[in-house]
């Protein structure tokens, strides 16, 4: 049984990553290269022929993609690009410190916060929802609900594993804002002394 349905989720991922599909991020570009572009806290190839791509480097948006690459390997298309306002923030990750994460959503929305090595990022769209772009084995860090100010505030300490000095790490938030879900923006960090 857990075959079956592990072959009708990998037909249903597919499926979707040959349609247009929204996702929320920034456009960065690789730096010392001309027209080479990738979607920020990942490692994932981002082309357009229908946008110039360099007048969204930096800013946040709700972007339709197509994934013109493999399920393995995406390359996503972009087709269309809306501003929007940054959702998920990482606080800065600093063996053995303290910072604050948050998610801004208005008041009453529902929030997961993820965490995964930059490294295991992927491209998993979910229709309607949007995509995940975090691997199989990310960490759950918390779930809460936003304030009265419109937030969902944690305070992460980060472990100190002198190991894990100079790796970048990516995070994403999963939203229910009045019954509709949605994956948030990535964001990232290096973690530092």
């Amino acid at each position: 049984m857990n075959t079956i349905a592990a072959a009708c989720l990998l037909s249903l991922t597919a499926a979707l990553s040959a349609q247009t599909q929204t996702l929320r991020g920034k456009v960065e570009d690789v730096q010392n290269t001309q027209n080479q572009f990738f979607l920020d806290c990942t490692n994932i190839p981002l082309v357009s022929t229908a946008l110039n791509l360099n007048a969204w480097v930096g800013q946040q948006a709700i972007l339709q993609v197509v994934n013109v690459g493999t399920a393995q390997a995406p390359v996503l298309r972009v087709d269309a690009a809306t501003a929007t306002a940054k959702v998920f923030d990482m606080g800065n990750l600093r063996l053995g410190q303290t910072h604050r994460w948050q998610v801004d959503a208005p008041a009453g929305s529902f929030a997961f916060m993820f965490l995964d090595f930059t490294a295991n990022t992927t491209y998993t769209p979910f229709g309607q929802y949007g995509t995940w772009l975090l691997g199989p084995g990310a960490a759950t860090l918390a779930s809460g609900v936003t304030n009265a100010q419109n937030q969902f505030e944690i305070n992460f300490t980060m472990p100190s594993i002198p190991g894990l000095l100079g790796t970048s790490m990516t995070g994403q938030a999963l939203v229910n804002t009045q019954g509709n879900w949605f994956f948030a923006n990535p964001d990232c960090k290096t973690i530092q002394q």
